[in-house]
């Protein structure tokens, strides 16, 4: 008898234990992304487990700096960055929290259609197509296989931002798309 009580204590003591590891709060890690927000600004998303002064730099190609701003006692934030006043190029947003650097690379054309449309590759043979807020538009989407023959074409009128999930889990090997503006600007993107 003095065994089995022991072990439903013992079962007691471990559910418990286990129980109360299910309550802990998962941990935040510390991220930044930034997205094209429109023809010339980003917005930079901030998120960290604690908060921090956080100093905001961005440097252009030659590792000149050209923007810095430091975000007093911030956990995350979302910032919006206007490139208009840059030269076209390449540019690195830094971010320092004290304890980490993190950085993302931004390719700047201003106004360029084709530096609005973004295509993800998901899993299963999934893409994730969007365009950043183009206004009125009319987009043709033509998607293309490793030999050039056409899948998929549409006409797409949007207001706005476009994203739109293709599902190609049947075709085999790598595809194309193209996407078209209806002032004639294309982008094609793979």
């Amino acid at each position: 008898m003095k065994k089995i009580n022991l072990l439903l204590v013992g079962v007691l003591v471990s559910s418990l234990t286990f129980a109360g590891r299910r309550d802990e709060s998962p941990r935040v890690g510390t991220g930044m992304a930034v997205v094209k927000a429109n023809a010339t600004s980003y917005k930079l998303f901030y998120k960290a487990e604690e908060a921090a002064d956080v100093k905001v730099q961005i440097f252009n190609a030659n590792d000149k700096l050209v923007f810095s701003e430091t975000i007093k006692k911030s956990a995350g934030f979302i910032r919006p960055y206007n490139f208009e006043s840059l030269a076209e190029g390449e540019y690195t947003i830094r971010i320092d929290n004290g304890s980490n650097w993190l950085t993302e690379t931004v390719d700047y054309h201003a106004g360029q259609f084709d530096a609005l449309a973004h295509l993800v590759s998901l899993k299963d043979g999934k893409y994730l197509l969007t365009v950043a807020d183009n206004g009125e538009e009319r987009l043709t989407v033509r998607i293309f296989n490793n030999e050039g023959q056409t899948l998929y074409t549409k006409v797409n009128k949007i207001n706005g931002d476009f994203g739109q999930v293709y599902n190609l889990s049947q075709i085999e090997g790598p595809v194309t798309f193209e996407i078209t503006s209806k002032g004639g600007a294309s982008r094609t993107l793979k």
